[in-house]
């Protein structure tokens, strides 16, 4: 791992979830917020945990997938908590479990997409602080 993605992991641990208690539990995985029974239903449901300066911190719950799309002015780290999904980019394809940590630049094209029986639930941070707006759907790569 980088020097960059032990620093974002270091972020995610000490700012992010300082503001959070976590009830840690081998089955079912770690859990942060509560899903409304709407929530529970969707593709992707997002919680909105915090916000500094410099970072914005999210839960996310991905039952489907996501339509394809680019950040153009955030950069987005991900660290899977549970479930197998899988992140498509242009080239390639990079295979999600619980544990894995993963970066994406601001200007890339990408989509989420949940493989497995249960949803993937995972933790997200938005470099500057996510505005809510920059998320530019483009299906073609």
């Amino acid at each position: 791992m980088s020097n960059k993605g032990v620093f974002l992991l270091v972020i995610l641990v000490f700012i992010g979830f300082s503001a959070h208690t976590i009830a840690a539990e081998s089955n079912p995985p770690p859990t942060i917020v509560k899903w409304s029974a709407e929530e529970l239903t969707q593709a992707v449901a997002v919680k909105n945990l915090s916000k500094t300066k410099e970072a914005s911190f999210h839960f996310v719950r991905l039952k489907g997938a996501e339509s394809p799309h680019i950040h153009d002015r955030h950069d987005l780290t991900v660290f899977t908590f549970s479930g197998t999904s899988v992140l498509h980019f242009k080239d390639r394809t990079v295979s999600l479990k619980p544990g894995d940590l993963i970066n994406i630049p601001r200007g890339v094209w990408h989509w989420a997409e949940n493989i497995g029986q249960d949803a993937t639930l995972a933790y997200a941070v938005f470099t500057p602080p996510y505005d809510g707006k920059d998320r530019r759907v483009v299906n073609d790569p």
